[in-house]
């Protein structure tokens, strides 16, 4: 029997916020007594005629007749802990190489049912040679490890899983038991330190300061909209309150 993998849900078209850069915004949701659908974002980097995804979100036909038109996808980055339900979709229909995070989990299901559902061809760290030229990864430690992918392109591009995000406002993805819940759990701010992440993977502060010390100038986030200029210093309030007197805040 053919694999079954989430159905792809509404999203946005492909564009290009950077050169050789491309994002697309879609939405994911959460199976409660009501509802839940908010958006999340996929970056795919063009590489000559290869094409890498990071946080991958799995496109409709048309959507996927666009990707094909930018170029063949090889590789498949996942960065966020708690991402990756599309991974195996991209990894079967182009036979992508995924790559994801040493430490993290592809699971579904809790306690004795949990189960694994797919197992990433290479596992990263900060000494891995990745599949983009002139990029390194910063790892994130804690519970559930992730890592900042950081591009040495138009000034620097840091692409972010859960830990730097920029929902300023809801977007067309969100439903309304979204807007609610996202905002009274404090995910609605400009130039954030995802919350969520911070309460569940618990990270090292080190880790997250010495993100100020990296070559970005833009960031694309897994959630909200692209940064372009001025990103470090623009996340820099929100880290620094983050690592401030009284530990992660």
């Amino acid at each position: 029997m053919p694999r079954a993998f989430p159905p792809a849900l509404p999203h946005g078209p492909l564009r290009e916020v950077l050169p050789e850069t491309f994002f697309v915004t879609g939405s994911v949701g959460m199976p409660r007594p009501v509802p839940v659908r908010f958006s999340r974002n996929m970056t795919v980097l063009r590489e000559g005629n290869r094409l890498v995804l990071v946080n991958t979100v799995r496109l409709d036909d048309a959507g996927l007749a666009a990707l094909d038109a930018l170029g063949r996808v090889t590789d498949v980055v996942r960065l966020a802990g708690f991402h990756g339900m599309d991974d195996p979709f991209y990894a079967d229909r182009y036979g992508a190489k995924v790559w994801a995070v040493r430490g993290q989990q592809y699971t579904q299901g809790w306690g004795s049912a949990t189960e694994t559902y797919f197992t990433p061809h290479v596992e990263m760290d900060a000494a891995t040679d990745l599949p983009v030229a002139g990029a390194r990864l910063h790892v994130f430690g804690g519970s559930r490890p992730e890592a900042l992918l950081v591009v040495d392109r138009a000034g620097g591009v840091a692409i972010a899983g859960d830990s730097l995000q920029h929902w300023h406002a809801p977007d067309e993805f969100f439903n309304w038991p979204g807007r609610v819940m996202m905002r009274q759990l404090g995910f609605l701010e400009p130039h954030n330190v995802g919350p969520g992440w911070l309460k569940r993977s618990k990270p090292p502060p080190e880790h997250l300061r010495a993100v100020l010390s990296l070559p970005f100038d833009n960031v694309l986030p897994s959630h909200g909209a692209p940064t372009i200029g001025g990103a470090r210093e623009a996340y820099r309030p929100a880290i620094e309150r983050v690592c401030g007197v009284g530990g992660r805040g």
